[in-house]
């Protein structure tokens, strides 16, 4: 609003997501205290059965959103406007020097190294010539985003209790969202699910994947992965994340080390190929996955003698209408992970998306990949095409099924 200060804009934010996540577990800590009780009941650890779905509501679904979607989308666009408003009375030259020194914050994986910096581009804020107070302002936000990452990789703690809100209510934000396929054929280790597309904000990943209680219940633990950046540099992305781990649950980076250390210990990982460049390919209403180029995973799967599951959602294009234009210059820059798209989802608030979507995920069957310690380009190659063949498969099996019966997917 006009008027409105840098501190007054990111204390209301602040102030919004930690009344969100607050209010959620407060009024989830009877459920927690529930299933502490029945776990202490059952010793044996044998699953209780799984209770009826409860009818949509659609005022618990959209809390849910209100606190997974700004953890994503809050601090990005904070920082960056504080970076340009903090060189904006510098001329083009400080905005330029804001956001060089901003793109060291987000560079940096310490303390020793994000303080300094923080206390630089502070001091550019307090040189300015004009509009101190607002440039002064909007650096202190910086950083303090900045500072909120901790440093490293220390954890914030657990609340089962947002867990348990997040995994029963996300879904009844749509008008459909649903889990199907080969639920039934999971296994519990050595398993990797590549899910399509990434969309904007990744619906169906999330959703239907992270926090769906039925596909930990059918593979067991599953470690989900996603930007490393946003996992451990965004800082209420960081604490969503640390707050909902579980014995059986955890979101971690989708970088070399994630995934070679948790394939040489067999454990089950989900992640989407495509990555920003999906989300760069995403137009309403067309069925597009980033994929050609995108061999590493494959090869990964090949080393440790992986099973390797196509799943594609259905109805993921639906949930933002974007802009389509410059996409090979956007495309470009995403290949740096950074995520050029501009997206416009619910009318009523369009970081959200559209609730009238429709999300359907389908896991596809197993493509078991063979053990080879040191796989050439030409076995990259051969079981790269045959997974794009098994994802199309999947697709052209289930559009009729999951309601586009003329849908036609892309591979780009």
């Amino acid at each position: 609003r006009a008027g409105s200060s840098w501190a007054q804009v990111f204390t209301l934010c602040l102030t919004r997501q930690l009344v969100c996540i607050s209010s959620v577990v407060l009024g989830q800590e009877r459920i927690h205290r529930h299933l502490k009780l029945q776990r202490q009941q059952n010793p044996e650890g044998k699953m209780p059965p799984t209770p009826p779905k409860p009818p949509r509501n659609f005022s618990k679904g959209l809390l849910a959103h209100l606190i997974l979607v700004p953890c994503w989308t809050v601090a990005p666009a904070l920082f960056l406007g504080g970076c340009i408003t903090t060189g904006w009375p510098h001329g083009w030259k400080g905005i330029i020097g804001s956001l060089g020194l901003g793109a060291a914050l987000v560079g940096s994986n310490t303390m020793a190294v994000r303080g300094p910096l923080s206390l630089v581009i502070l001091g550019v804020g307090l040189a300015a010539p004009f509009g101190r107070t607002l440039a002064t302002v909007a650096a202190a936000v910086c950083g303090t985003l900045a500072c909120l990452c901790k440093g490293g990789k220390k954890d914030w703690g657990r609340h089962p209790a947002l867990w348990d809100f997040l995994s029963t209510w996300s879904s009844h934000y749509y008008e459909q969202a649903e889990l199907r396929g080969e639920l039934s054929n999971l296994t519990k280790d050595k398993a990797c699910f590549a899910f399509h597309p990434h969309g904007c904000l990744a619906a169906g990943f999330t959703v239907n994947g992270t926090y769906n209680p039925e596909f930990i219940k059918a593979a067991g633990k599953v470690n989900w992965l996603c930007d490393a950046n946003l996992r451990y540099k965004n800082p209420f992305f960081r604490m969503k994340c640390d707050f909902v781990r579980r014995d059986d649950h955890a979101i971690l980076a989708a970088d070399k080390k994630s995934f070679t250390g948790l394939m040489s210990k067999g454990e089950n990982i989900a992640f989407l190929p495509g990555g920003f460049q999906d989300a760069v390919a995403h137009a309403f209403g067309k069925d597009v996955a980033v994929l050609k180029k995108r061999k590493g995973f494959v090869k990964y799967c090949l080393q440790y003698g992986y099973k390797l599951h196509p799943v594609y959602t259905f109805g993921e294009s639906e949930t933002f209408y974007t802009f389509t234009g410059l996409r090979k210059l956007r495309m470009k820059v995403s290949e740096h992970n950074i995520p050029m798209i501009g997206f416009f989802g619910w009318p009523v608030f369009p970081l959200l998306p559209r609730p009238q979507a429709k999300i359907i995920t389908y896991i596809g069957p197993a493509l078991q990949l063979p053990k080879l310690e040191d796989p050439s380009k030409e076995d990259v190659d051969k079981w790269h095409g045959a997974y794009i063949e098994a994802l199309k498969k999947l697709f052209n099996d289930k559009r009729a099924e999951a309601g586009w019966p003329d849908a036609v997917l892309e591979i780009c």
